[in-house]
């Protein structure tokens, strides 16, 4: 697994917590609620720790998903993994057990935005290493417990990537801890293939059209 620091910006506003809040503009919320949504991203920006590691291209021979298949010819598979570190899930515990469930929600999406936006980061550096020689597309990212991909399928991910590394763990319940962590793939076929998999785009990132994807 390569492992780096984080080379994206995410600039985390308390006007992203009150649109997930279904707030149209900061001046549609109470005052209480803009205040308690500033505070949230200065604790946020204090305790996360983003860290992800990646592998571009996983030894085919030595790599099965437990039960998993998918339903074209995989020419290479990629995997990712991100976090956002224990000490958040400690200060989301800490309000939440003080009962300030407000607050606490406003840090669990303000942190849903981040640690989407850091595997939307590994996601692109994973289809801009495309293989030009090979004529290989990326589908759309998976993760288990997503769609019809097990939950149990985290399992093999994270001992290929050894996402120990990264203070990753897997419970018996096959649950990520830190619980702001995401662990994905990305299969690639030959482009002659026809999938709906293969035509799907995240649109995240916000480059759309997506040259790496299509």
């Amino acid at each position: 697994m390569t492992t780096r620091e984080p080379e994206f910006i995410f600039q985390l506003k308390a006007e992203d917590i009150l649109q997930e809040m279904k707030y149209k503009t900061a001046g549609a919320a109470p005052d209480r609620i803009v205040s308690l949504a500033e505070e949230a991203v200065k604790e946020i920006e204090q305790t996360v720790e983003p860290s992800f590691g990646l592998n571009l291209e996983v030894d085919l021979e030595d790599f099965e998903f437990t039960e998993y298949s998918a339903g074209f010819p995989v020419g290479r598979l990629s995997l990712g993994c991100v976090t956002l570190g224990a000490d958040l899930d400690t200060a989301m515990k800490f309000h939440r057990e003080k009962g300030e469930d407000t607050y606490e929600f406003m840090m669990q999406l303000g942190s849903n935005l981040i640690v989407e936006a850091l595997a939307d980061h590994v996601n692109y550096l994973i289809c801009h290493s495309r293989d030009r020689e090979h004529m290989l597309t990326p589908a759309f990212r998976k993760s288990p417990g997503v769609g019809r991909v097990p939950l149990h399928e985290n399992r093999p991910i994270a001992d290929y990537l050894h996402v120990d590394r990264i203070q990753i763990e897997v419970t018996d319940l096959f649950q990520l801890l830190p619980k702001k962590s995401i662990l994905f793939f990305v299969e690639w076929a030959p482009r002659k293939v026809h999938h709906n998999d293969l035509q799907k785009r995240c649109h995240h990132c916000g480059k759309n059209p997506c040259e790496f994807r299509i």
